[in-house]
C-alpha cells in the first residue's frame, strides 16, 4: 500500500510540474488487449494522466507492449520516415484562433446552448448552469441538475430574478436603487455573496438612504423577514424626519417595538416633548382596542420631565382630546407627571438660589438630550419657560401634520434645530 501511494504521490508531482508549463489534457488510458488475468501492477485497470504533446497519446509511453519480431514488413513510420520535421514549421504563419474568453462569452450573452431554464409563475428563463453555479450557492449546492428548477415567486420575483441573471453576466454591473429591495431579497435567498455585499454598501450609504429614502426602504421592507435587518438600520435613519412620517398613513402600522424604539432615541427631532405624547396617542387612537394594551410600554418612552412645566400643571384640566384625557386620569401616567412637576420646581428653585432666571437649564442638564427642532411652521412652538405651553393641544398637533403634508418634499430637511445656548425667548414673552 505504501508503495502504491509513493507511485501515486510521484505522478502527481509530475502532473504538477507539467501543468505549471504549458496546456494540458486529462486523459485516461485503457488497454483493450490486456489479459484479465495479468499480474502486473502497471497494467491493471486505466491510468490516467496530463498530457501535452501528441505523441504522448500513444500506448507503447503508458501500457507494455509484447516485444513484436520487426524485422520484417517494418511500416514507413518504422523505418523512421515521418512529415513531423518540418523546416521552419513554427515559424509558418497560420490564421489566427478566436479566444475561448470571447467565444463563451458571446455564448453566454446570446444565451445559445443554454443548459437549464428557470421557472417562475409559468414564466421560464433559459440560462447557462455554470453561469448561476459561478455566483449563487444556492445551485452549487444542488445535487442533481434537472433541466427546469422553479423558484418561489414571493422569494425571487420574475423581474429580479432578470437582474440578478443580467448582473452575472455583465463586466461592471451597476444596481438600480429603485429595485434593490426585490433584488436583495431574491440575492438573499439564492446566497450571493458578491451581491449582497453590493447591496449592503448601498444601504450603509448615508447618501444612498438617508432620513426620507430610509424611511421609503423601511416601509417597502415592511413583511418580509429577509428585511429585518435592513428594516433595523433604517429606522436608525430617521430623524429630522420624523414628524412628516408621523403625519402618513403609513406610520400608523408601525410594530410597537419599533414605535418604541424611534420614540426612546435620543436623534429624533422634534419642537417640543409634548409631540411625544400626541404621537403616541396618534398610534394608539388608530386601533385602540387592540393596541390600548401598549399603553404602559409606550408612556415609558415619554420624558415628562422634558415638558414644560405650565403645561404640565395645565393638561389634566385643559386637554378636551377623550384619549389623552383616558390616558392622564390612569395612576401611572398621573404619578409620572405629579414625580416630573416636582423635579422641575425643585431644579427652578436650585437655579433660582444660583442666579438663573430661566428653567431652560433644566432641559440641558437633568434629562436625556433630544434634537429640538424650531419649526416656524409649527403652531403651538413657545419657548420652554413661555406661560402659553399650557394652551397647546392635540387639535393643534393634527393641523400641524397638516401643514406638514402640504410642504414641499424636502421642507424638513430645513427645518433648523434649536439652539440649546441661545436664551432668547419667544416672541409672545417679549
Amino acid at each position: 500500500m505504501n508503495e502504491l501511494m509513493r507511485k501515486h504521490e510521484a505522478l502527481s508531482d509530475k502532473n504538477r510540474e507539467l501543468s505549471n508549463d504549458e496546456l494540458t489534457c486529462s486523459v485516461q488510458f485503457r488497454h483493450a488487449k490486456l489479459p484479465v488475468s495479468t499480474s502486473s501492477e502497471e497494467e491493471l485497470g486505466p491510468v490516467t494522466r496530463l498530457v501535452s504533446k501528441a505523441e504522448e497519446l500513444e500506448l507503447d509511453s503508458i501500457f507494455k507492449r509484447e516485444s513484436v519480431d520487426l524485422s520484417t514488413n517494418r511500416s514507413l513510420f518504422e523505418c523512421g520516415y515521418n512529415f513531423e520535421e518540418v523546416r521552419d514549421w513554427m515559424s509558418i504563419e497560420q490564421p489566427p484562433k478566436e479566444s475561448l474568453k470571447v467565444v463563451l462569452r458571446y455564448m453566454v450573452e446570446n444565451h445559445l446552448k443554454t443548459t437549464l431554464q428557470i421557472e417562475i409563475n409559468k414564466m421560464y428563463f433559459n440560462c447557462h448552469i455554470i453561469v448561476l453555479q459561478a455566483y449563487s450557492k444556492y445551485f452549487r449546492d444542488l445535487e442533481e441538475i434537472p433541466l427546469v428548477v422553479t423558484l418561489p415567486e414571493e422569494k425571487v420575483s420574475q423581474k429580479s430574478f432578470m437582474l440578478i441573471y443580467k448582473w452575472m453576466i455583465s463586466d461592471d454591473p451597476q444596481l438600480e436603487l429603485r429595485n434593490i429591495v426585490t433584488v436583495f431579497v431574491a440575492a438573499t435567498y439564492l446566497r450571493i455573496e458578491f451581491l449582497l455585499l453590493q447591496c449592503w454598501q448601498k444601504f450603509e450609504d448615508l447618501n444612498c438612504f438617508n432620513e426620507d429614502t430610509a424611511c421609503i426602504l423601511y416601509v417597502e421592507s415592511n413583511r418580509n423577514p429577509a428585511l429585518d435587518i435592513v428594516r433595523n438600520l433604517m429606522l436608525t435613519r430617521i430623524q429630522k424626519f420624523l414628524l412628516t412620517f408621523v403625519a402618513t398613513r403609513e406610520f400608523l402600522n408601525v410594530p410597537l417595538k419599533h414605535l418604541i424604539y424611534l420614540l426612546n432615541s435620543n436623534e429624533i427631532c422634534v419642537n417640543t416633548e409634548i409631540e411625544i405624547l400626541f404621537i403616541v396617542v396618534r398610534w394608539l387612537g388608530h386601533d385602540w382596542s387592540k393596541r390600548k394594551s401598549n399603553v404602559s410600554s409606550l408612556i415609558g418612552c415619554i420624558r415628562f420631565a422634558a415638558m414644560p412645566l405650565s403645561y404640565l400643571l395645565c393638561v389634566r384640566r385643559l386637554e378636551s382630546h377623550k384619549l389623552i384625557k383616558e390616558l392622564l386620569q390612569l395612576p401611572a401616567v398621573d404619578a409620572i407627571i405629579n414625580e416630573s412637576i416636582f423635579k422641575i420646581t425643585s431644579n427652578m428653585y436650585e437655579q433660582k438660589m444660583q442666579g438663573y432666571i430661566s428653567d431652560l437649564g433644566n432641559v440641558r442638564k437633568n434629562i436625556q438630550q433630544r434634537r429640538w427642532l424650531h419649526d416656524e411652521a409649527c403652531p403651538y412652538f413657545h419657548h420652554i419657560s413661555c406661560p402659553h405651553t399650557r394652551d397647546i393641544n392635540f387639535k393643534q398637533f393634527e393641523a400641524y401634520l397638516t401643514i406638514l403634508q402640504q410642504k414641499p418634499r424636502y421642507y424638513w430637511a430645513k427645518m433648523p434645530l434649536l439652539d440649546l445656548n441661545n436664551t432668547k425667548t419667544c416672541d409672545c414673552m417679549q
